[in-house]
């Protein structure tokens, strides 16, 4: 793949919304071991519905369009805002807490008593075209100010703090860019992190998890140039990078935060073809033409497919994923699940 080539599809796949079978299956009547009310901030791998529905199919609006949903029987098989073909990292985790799904996302104005979801895609700490880690902690800050969110819903409350895709640093770190460089953004970058943990504490949020990166340069729109066969060994450097000054700068509070090792939960299943493709180096998962034929492919099983498209996993994957995270999770927050 070619450094232009290589580019336009960090910028694009970047700058777009960003989203197992007994999953599906247990989120009805499910009994909750505690009452915590689950508050969700970052991007696509939580986001349920946050960016706004459009007439118009998009790279950025794309997630309200089929194949999107294809595989979330409870809600008809439809797409409703996800970046995956069902389930989320944050629905996943509210079914681990006793939920059904994830809380409804925060551009409902109803107060839900299982939480608010801010998660936004496209989102990151420096994020202009959605809104940042920053802001969506400022709209909790808004609604306990205002006395939606009350003082005892907090003082029994978990947060996913879920910056895990790398928007922050698409155009910001190339192929030519030093250690010294990579150093230097990712200090930026967790600083904003922690930060917004630290304010998550003030507010009252009682417990925290705080996603890693994953191996970023294990994911498909690294590998497709290989033919899923080897990864970007600077993007997985970034990504362990990011990880360590992360855990650093918040290891000083094991009782409020857990961090969630998304790194090794990806690398275990990487590298690995999407379910849903764009043979189109610059199109997207869910593209059509002018005459509304379909410019992607997708599998014939989601369900043993990974990864969703070039970015996000399946619903499938994000089980996967969660089940290496269960445990810890459950320690973490002194509860036990049937998930």
């Amino acid at each position: 793949m070619t450094k232009l080539v290589f580019t336009a599809c960090l910028l694009l796949l970047l700058l777009v919304v960003n989203g197992g079978h007994h999953v599906v299956e247990a989120r009805r009547h499910r009994e909750r071991s505690k009452d915590y009310m689950l508050f969700v901030f970052g991007d696509s791998f939580a986001d349920v519905g946050n960016r706004p529905r459009t007439s118009q199919r998009t790279a950025m609006s794309r997630a309200w369009f089929y194949p999107y949903g294809m595989s979330d029987s409870d809600h008809g098989n439809r797409p409703t805002g996800r970046v995956s073909d069902g389930m989320v990292q944050s629905d996943i985790l509210a079914m681990i807490l006793g939920g059904d799904e994830s809380p409804p996302p925060s551009r409902q104005t109803q107060r839900d008593p299982s939480g608010v979801n801010f998660a936004v895609g496209g989102s990151g700490v420096f994020s202009g075209e959605a809104a940042s880690l920053r802001q969506q902690v400022e709209q909790l800050a808004s609604l306990v100010n205002r006395g939606i969110v009350e003082a005892e819903d907090l003082a029994e409350s978990v947060a996913l703090v879920a910056v895990s895709t790398g928007h922050d640093y698409a155009g910001r770190i190339t192929h030519e860019s030093s250690s010294n460089d990579m150093r230097a953004l990712t200090s930026q970058v967790t600083d904003e992190i922690a930060g917004a943990v630290m304010r998550l504490r003030d507010l009252g949020v009682s417990k925290i998890l705080v996603n890693l990166l994953p191996a970023l340069g294990c994911m498909p729109w690294q590998s497709v140039g290989s033919h899923y066969s080897q990864c970007d060994s600077q993007s997985n450097t970034l990504a362990s990078m990011h990880n360590t000054a992360l855990r650093n700068k918040l290891e000083a509070f094991p009782q409020d935060v857990l961090v969630l090792d998304l790194y090794t939960a990806f690398s275990n299943a990487q590298p690995a073809p999407p379910c849903c493709s764009n043979p189109d180096p610059s199109g997207y998962c869910g593209q059509e033409d002018a005459n509304g034929r379909p410019q992607y492919t997708v599998c014939a099983d989601p369900d043993s497919a990974f990864f969703w498209d070039y970015i996000h996993p399946t619903q499938a994957g994000w089980e996967t994923i969660m089940e290496q995270l269960v445990q810890p999770i459950q320690q973490f927050l002194g509860i036990q699940s049937s998930w």
